[in-house]
């Protein structure tokens, strides 16, 4: 992938301000300072032009000051880090937003070990933190990325799923009205609805192990939640709350007890009991 010059960057990370508020006004000046005009930072943000001007003003003395004050690690950031803010004893440390296409970062071991002796062990601890982060943030984004395709298609079989096992719950306990003259229509009918169910099941949770294995894939080191997945999904504009996913592809490999499919077998399973304690199924 052809790589992006520092304004190209700069001003496609800005697009993405309104995802990330607290960063609008940090974006607007990293563009700024990357060589972007004022016209190109306003059609990026489709901020207005009078409060581009104002951002870049009220700026204007922190970056003097920015400028004039020695930082121990300029040149050795990261080139998406934009600042360091101090909470109490804790520093957070601000990206622009990672899109995942960019190179990866270096790793923080690598880091200490290249700067320990230089920098001394203080700085070279905040500065592997920070490309600790900047390399987990850049994971994240990369996951996002390869795993909106996959939530886009999710849907339609989530959806099949959830109709498939109600419409089999719903034909069980149509049982209790069922007059005994009828119940081996009855019996066929459950038995056509336990399938559709099975198969349903067995689709969403194929699909869903692709999607836990990108982040078995992408996200090594990083604390896997449905938070991020569902994240990712809701930037594809898909609601994907009520889904049923694993931590890991590993889990639907190694248990038969895995995913949603377990869910409509167990459920299969006690359909079957209660039919044969009735005496409408055999039991041998």
């Amino acid at each position: 992938m052809e790589a992006r010059s520092p304004k190209e960057a700069a001003l496609a990370a800005l697009r993405t301000w309104r995802s990330f508020m607290d960063d609008r006004d940090p974006l607007v000046i990293a563009a700024a300072r990357a060589g972007a005009s004022q016209a190109e930072i306003i059609e990026a943000s489709a901020l207005a032009k009078g409060t581009v001007r104002t951002i870049l003003i009220s700026r204007q003395e922190d970056t003097q000051v920015t400028t004039t004050t020695t930082d121990p690690l300029t040149g050795l950031h990261h080139p998406h880090y934009l600042r360091t803010d101090h909470e109490g004893a804790f520093r957070k440390f601000v990206f622009r937003p990672f899109t995942g296409e960019e190179p990866e970062p270096t790793s923080g071991d690598k880091i200490y070990a290249t700067h320990r002796a230089a920098l001394g062990a203080d700085l070279a601890q905040e500065l592997t933190d920070e490309y600790r982060l900047a390399h987990q943030q850049w994971q994240i984004a990369r996951f996002k990325t390869a795993l909106r395709p996959l939530a886009k298609e999710a849907p339609p079989l989530w959806n099949a799923y959830v109709t498939a096992k109600a419409a089999m719950e719903e034909t069980f306990a149509a049982f209790d009205t069922t007059p005994d003259t009828m119940w081996k229509s009855q019996i066929l009918k459950l038995s056509r609805a336990h399938d559709a169910a099975w198969e349903a099941a067995v689709n969403w949770d194929d699909h869903a192990e692709r999607m836990a294995a990108l982040a078995d894939e992408h996200l090594k080191g990083v604390s896997v939640t449905n938070v991020l997945i569902q994240e990712a999904a809701a930037e594809a504009g898909v609601d994907s709350r009520d889904w049923v996913i694993e931590y890991s592809a590993e889990v639907y490999r190694d248990s038969s007890m895995a995913g949603v499919h377990d869910r409509v077998r167990r459920l299969i399973d006690r359909h079957k009991t209660e039919l044969k304690a009735g005496g409408m199924l055999r039991t041998d």
